[in-house]
């Protein structure tokens, strides 16, 4: 292990941005599995300030073992912590544009939080482990923003008696299991009642190899699937024996095409200013009633508005692959840019998220200096009935 860990050592990238200095160049973070996955032959990435896997075997074939078997991702990019205390739903509803009250103990939710003028934040997920316990998943770029929010609120009312919150981003492991097959793989992994005793969109803390650990029963990629959040040392042998079971191993590149094809927005990545929820269709989850948070003047305002631009996807019907950034025209008129993209290998084509005019239906994108014509499409490109 050693052996492993000092030559992830060397290889682990250097950022530098073009405004840094020789003494400000600093490392990625370091996934706590990274030595595993060096095994499994990884091929890694620097991305969201982390060293992550961006595939193992193949980003097709990882793909498509999702919609037809079972994948295991490391979530671990993602921030995490927990918010505990008597007022600390009180103190995650005047941060988050979706009232967390609504949200009953064992259940998860995808939440929104924006900025003071309306602007898209965050789209975290939020589970209500019991009466005052609270955890929430970030975004790969927002965790330290949402913490010092939520630690503003403490400080500004006094609270911090009241109210514990806990980064645990640096001593937990988050994977995410997806795919068809999940459950049924899952018994193998963590014994055969578990699984089955965990409904869509509920979580439990169980005990795993003797620590703490938690399950929940969601997916970002419109599939069966499970998150799990464990120590680093129960994470180990967990990767190891979802593999030996036939769960595949798969990156982020996979990952990103998956939740593009189930129309699963990533903030602020794909929802860059001036993007609201309404723009990015995500309005339904904003609730006003009796309620103060940042933005609310602004998108209580803006509620009934007709919105100049809409998040849509994109469906390149010509050879080529699209890339974040590429320009789309119609009628020979740069109207805009792909915000996110990736090839779709069940649908044999590439994907891509824009804000496009809502009445758009044909569209072309510049891809290597050719327009290749697209089609505009509702969200989300791959339903799972």
């Amino acid at each position: 292990m050693n052996k492993n860990n000092d030559q992830l050592k060397n290889w682990i990238p250097l950022l530098k941005k073009e405004d840094f200095s020789e003494e400000e160049i600093v490392q990625t973070n370091r996934l706590a599995l990274a030595h595993v996955y060096m095994k499994h032959q990884w091929h890694p990435a620097p991305v969201h300030n982390f060293t992550v896997p961006l595939w193992f075997q193949g980003v097709y074939d990882e793909q498509r073992a999702a919609r037809q078997q079972a994948v295991i991702f490391d979530r671990s990019h993602l921030g995490r912590f927990y918010v505990v205390g008597e007022k600390s739903a009180e103190v995650l509803d005047s941060i988050f544009a979706t009232s967390v009250k609504d949200i009953p103990e064992g259940q998860l939710k995808r939440v929104l939080v924006c900025h003071p003028n309306g602007v898209l934040l965050d789209i975290p997920t939020v589970f209500h482990l019991s009466y005052g316990r609270w955890l929430v998943v970030s975004g790969p770029k927002t965790q330290s923003h949402l913490l010092g929010m939520v630690g503003e609120i403490v400080d500004q009312r006094a609270l911090e008696k009241d109210v514990i919150i806990s980064d645990r981003i640096s001593d937990s492991v988050l994977f995410s299991v997806q795919g068809p097959e999940s459950e049924k793989l899952l018994e193998g992994v963590v014994g055969i009642t578990i699984p089955k005793a965990v409904p869509r969109d509920e979580v439990h803390e169980i005990l795993l190899g003797g620590y703490r650990a938690l399950i929940a029963r969601t997916s970002q990629i419109n599939e069966d699937g499970y998150w799990f959040l464990l120590s680093p040392e129960v994470g180990e042998h967990f990767f190891d024996n979802a593999v030996t079971m036939g769960i595949i191993p798969a990156g982020l590149a996979a990952h990103d095409a998956l939740r593009i094809e189930a129309g699963f927005l990533e903030a602020p990545y794909e929802t860059p200013a001036p993007v609201t929820p309404l723009e990015a269709d995500l309005q339904k989850l904003v609730n006003f009633h009796e309620r103060d948070f940042p933005g609310v003047d602004v998108l209580l305002n803006a509620q009934n508005d007709t919105p100049e631009r809409l998040i849509r996807g994109i469906k390149v019907l010509g050879q080529g692959v699209a890339h974040r950034g590429d320009r789309i025209f119609s009628e020979n008129n740069n109207i805009g840019a792909l915000v996110n993209a990736a090839y779709s290998a069940q649908l044999n084509a590439s994907i891509g998220l824009a804000y496009l005019q809502p009445n758009l239906r044909k569209v072309s994108v510049q891809i290597s200096d050719h327009q290749i014509d697209a089609e505009v499409i509702d969200l989300p490109f791959y339903k799972n009935n």
